[in-house]
Order: C-alpha cells, then structure tokens, then sequence
C-alpha cells in the first residue's frame, strides 16, 4: 500500500539571489572557524557541494577547488536552488518528510507531468513611494515539470486608467530567468539526483530609466542636504546606459519629490537618482531587483497539492566571505521561535551562540570606517537634543574620555579630536582591536563574567515589545528605559556610542540587537556570573565555561578508561 500524501512545501521556504553580470553562477561555500594561529579567532570560507546544471537540465554535483567571486569584470551571481518535499503517512498513521523523486512520484501513481511550476517576481519600490501600481513591473512563467529549459522573466507594467505604465510592454525589463531542473536516477557526493528541484536564476544588476535620464553631478554635500539647481558640483556620471533608457517619462514615478506632504517615504527617503540634486526630483530610474513567490502544484489521484517558496534578488554581497551580526535568519528567529531558556541543559549552546554573535560583529566591524560612521551620526543628531539623562553624549564628545559610557571601557583614544592628528581612523583601528579578544568564546565568557554591569550599560537594548509599553504615552523628552526602547521617547531613537555605535536600522533609528539576541546574551551574563561547578578538592572554583567543562569531560573519560592514580583530588 502507498504511504498516502499529506501535503507538499519547498526546501528551503526562503532564499536570497544576488545579482551577477556573469553567465556562470557563484560556487557554493560555507563558513567554519580558521584555525591557523594568525586568524585570531576568525572565520574563513571553504567551498561545498556545488550542483552545475548540464545543457539537458540535469544538474552535475562537484565540490570547487576555488571559489571564484568575478569573471573579469562581472560578478557572479548567486542562484539558489529550491526542493520540493513531501510530508507522508504510512498505514500506522505515522508522519514522515522526505525529498520528492522520481521514484516516490511512481509510488504515489504519478509523473513529473503532474506537476506544474509557478513564478511570479516583482519590483515594487516605485511603486511604494508614488502609491500607483503602474509604477511596479511584475513577470510571471509558468513550467510544466517535465519542461527543462530556462525560461526568461521578463517584466511589464500594469496600466492604470489615465497613467502610462513606467515599463512598456513592448520593452519589458529582464528579472532573471527560472529552470526545472531535470531529475535524473543516480546519486553523487551524497546528492540524490532524481530529487525534483527548480532554479532561480536573477538579473545582471542593470538599471533602467527615461531618454531624459543621461548624465546628471552627483551631490558632494552630506545625505539629506541637496545641491542647488543652478550649481554643478561633484563628478558628472552617466545614471543609465543609453541603451537602457527605455521607460515612459510621463509617470508618477518621474514627477516624484521625497518628503513632500502627505506622504509616507521609506527609510533612508534618499536613495534614489535625483535625491539631494536640485528640487530632489526623480529621474525616474529602476533597478532589476526583485522578490516574488515559487508555487508548484501536484496532481496526485485526481488531487491537488500546493507548495510555496518564496525568493529575493539583491545586490551583490559587499564582503561574502564575511557575516554581519544581525542577518534576516535572526530576525525571522525573533519572530517565530521561543525566547531562549538558560539552564545546565541548554548553557552550552547558548554560549556558544553568544560567542558566534561576537565573532560576526569582528567580522562585520572589519569592514566599517567607524570614524566616518560615528561623524554622521553626530551630524544626524546635532541639535535635536542635549545629555541623557544617565550622562551619555551623543556629540563630537561620544567615545572620547568626556563619554560616561567610554570612560567604563579600558578606551585607547585621548579626548576629543586629538586622537586624529597622528591617526586619521583612530576608532577603526581601536574598534578591531577591542572586539578581537571577544571573538574567543573563554575571553569572551570571562568579560561577560566580570564585567557584567559595564555590557549592560555599553548594549543598546531593542525596541520594547507592545505589551512592555505602558498604554499612556510617556513624556517624549522623558528618561528611556534601561531595559527597552519606546519609540514615542525621543532620545529612545537617536545615536549614541552604545553597541552597535551609530548604525540604522531600516527606519532610520538606532540599529539594536533582536529582542531574542538580547535576552540571550543578558541571560548568559547572569549565568556566567552566578554559576559555578563543584571546585576539585584542593584547588580553586572554575567559571562553568566551555573549556572548564571540555576539560571535566576529558578527565571523566580518562577514569573510566584507563587506570589512573588520583593524588591530592588530580590525576597523576
């Protein structure tokens, strides 16, 4: 008897494509710890299985010997694969997930025929801030699972009554392109190749706009200060290829003004061509990122099962081989999982979850100018308020010796400007050199350990969830709260040098741990500080860290393995 089929999803239900000029996608890669004595506790990358796709559709796994990032000049873009699985239940009633293959199809009585793929990719950002859907480009494909040729994504604007669309249908713009890949019998480093896959292929990174948008000067004034109509200052570039300037002029989206009235403008309101240039007009230029959905539908016996997956296309990743301490996988944990529960059970792996968020804050801090952040952040934040009331400053005094929070941290730079006239990135330098040691999960647990009020004090806490905040609305010039932030406090949404120093978040304030990070890391804190495993006779207390217990685990092994000889409470 078949296992009978309960329903279908993808694997993974979210991915992120990148953007690429070249014809060959990136190879895939992992990060693992470096382990030579000079990478000081950092990360490297090593390549893994990689699936190519061969002219019939069928995909060849091999493992890289390099990873090649760019082809001459052209990146290589990154093209996620999706799976399709299923969940089954036998006839004991127990439920199993497994990969679809060609041979579960036959078990279930039917084909690569019964299944159809669906994909629709979208660019909506002018459409966001005009509020008219004739400024959006949408493409769509359809594939029926026994089709294996990529299939091109091309994109057009749908026609609002008395508005021209921004893409004409008779130039539509390319989104990428999507591949049933052909399942095939066979198994190669562990891959089993009769799995049904589908391939998401994104765009090469142009841009597109009206025969008006040529050559324009780029603003050389800080963001949010435009550039007079009448003056020509900064580098004159050419803002899109002419054989791109293919969209109508006369559209919402070229008549479009930043922070005009009545208007809800994402955050930064800038980022756009035309933005601080004259009156801020747009020049009405897109780019070919997108995000959409995946959907496949399975006939089997006569009945319809639905999967969804959904894809993003962004730019090109600006350090690959490097992570950030706050990625989407942490926001969307934040989101669905549990707050995280501190106890002899699961300590270890929140340690170690704290010390991965050190190492990939050294790792996102390596890339940073801090002088150049920490200078606009004090340029956003200059005059719209004066001391916290706890003495923190968040003028040119911030992380200097007049700073409460740097004077509670063993600080390298003198007061104020003077750091700079023999060092022109001072708090570059000083910020990789502060956070290496962290990136040490026993340095790390000792810091924390020890200095527990000091990180409390030096970690911005995240926005409060709406059941911390109090229903009446507090004094918007009033004293924040230690624990959360409340966004109707003023002083709650500007910068100062607690970590991550002078970082947005994508509204504009303040960027902060997740909630979730931030309870953990104030959970392992406590723990760190409060407990103790039972010292060995005759020697002192050890902090119930990783390396204590590696150590206790060793010496618990040894004894029941080998005969030893025990000498005043050790091994001898």
């Amino acid at each position: 008897m078949p296992p009978r089929l309960r329903r279908v999803f993808f694997n993974p239900p979210l991915a992120i494509a990148r953007l690429g000029g070249s014809d060959t996608p990136l190879e895939a890669f992992e990060w693992v710890p470096d382990t030579a004595p000079e990478a000081a506790h950092g990360t490297m990358i090593r390549p893994a299985i990689t699936l190519a796709v061969k002219g019939d559709g069928s995909v060849d796994p091999y493992v890289p010997e390099t990873i090649t990032f760019r082809d001459g000049e052209r990146l290589r873009p990154v093209a996620p694969f999706f799976e399709l699985w299923a969940e089954l239940e036998d006839g004991d009633g127990k439920l199993a997930e497994t990969p679809v293959t060609l041979d579960l199809l036959k078990e279930l009585r039917s084909s690569t025929k019964e299944v159809r793929y669906t994909i629709t990719v979208a660019n909506r950002k002018a459409q966001r801030r005009t509020g008219s859907a004739s400024c959006a480009f949408i493409a769509e494909a359809s594939v029926s699972g026994a089709y294996h040729e990529p299939t091109a994504l091309l994109a057009r604007s749908p026609r609002n009554p008395d508005q021209a669309p921004l893409v004409d249908p008779a130039h539509p713009i390319p989104l990428g392109r999507f591949q049933v890949i052909k399942p095939v019998a066979g198994e190669k480093h562990g891959v089993d190749l009769s799995v049904l896959r589908v391939r998401f292929t994104p765009a090469r990174g142009h841009v597109y706009g009206p025969r008006h948008a040529d050559v324009s000067a780029a603003s050389p004034l800080p963001p949010g200060e435009a550039l007079p109509a009448q003056t020509i200052g900064g580098r004159l570039h050419e803002i899109v290829p002419i054989e791109n300037r293919l969209l109508n002029r006369d559209t919402p989206w070229t008549d479009y003004v930043m922070d005009t009235d009545d208007q809800q403008d994402p955050q930064p309101s800038d980022s756009y061509d035309g933005a601080n240039i004259g009156n801020n007009q747009s020049w009405g230029v897109v780019d070919d990122t997108c995000d959409g959905i995946i959907t496949a539908d399975v006939v089997v016996d006569g009945e319809r099962y639905s999967a969804f997956t959904r894809v993003v296309s962004a730019c090109p990743d600006y350090a690959p081989d490097h992570r950030t301490f706050f990625s989407f996988a942490d926001d969307l944990a934040d989101r669905d999982l549990e707050p995280a529960v501190i106890d002899r059970d699961t300590i270890r792996a929140s340690e170690w979850a704290i010390a991965d968020l050190f190492a990939r804050a050294l790792e996102t801090v390596s890339l940073m100018n801090v002088d150049a952040t920490r200078d606009h952040g004090i340029y956003e934040t200059e005059g719209k308020t004066t001391d916290h009331p706890e003495g923190t400053v968040i003028d040119e005094r911030t992380m200097t010796a007049q700073d409460p929070l740097a004077v509670r941290v063993p600080f390298l730079l003198p007061e104020g400007e003077r750091g700079r006239q023999n060092d022109h990135l001072p708090y570059t330098r000083a910020a990789g050199f502060i956070h290496r040691p962290m990136a040490d999960i026993e340095t790390l647990l000792g810091f924390l350990r020890t200095h527990r009020e000091r990180m409390q004090a030096l970690l911005r806490p995240p926005f409060g969830r709406v059941r911390d905040l109090d229903a009446a609305a507090p004094a918007p010039d009033g004293a924040p709260n230690p624990k959360f932030r409340d966004p109707r406090v003023r002083r709650d949404a500007m910068q100062d040098m607690r970590m991550p120093p002078y970082m947005r978040d994508s509204d504009q304030t303040p960027l902060s741990l997740t909630r979730r990070q931030y309870d953990e890391l104030m959970a392992v804190m406590e723990w760190a500080a409060t407990v103790r495993i039972r010292a060995y006779p005759g020697g002192p207390a050890r902090p119930d860290g990783p390396l204590a217990r590696e150590v206790a685990n060793i010496v618990a092994t040894e004894r029941k393995s080998s005969p030893v000889l025990e000498r005043d409470g050790g091994l001898v």
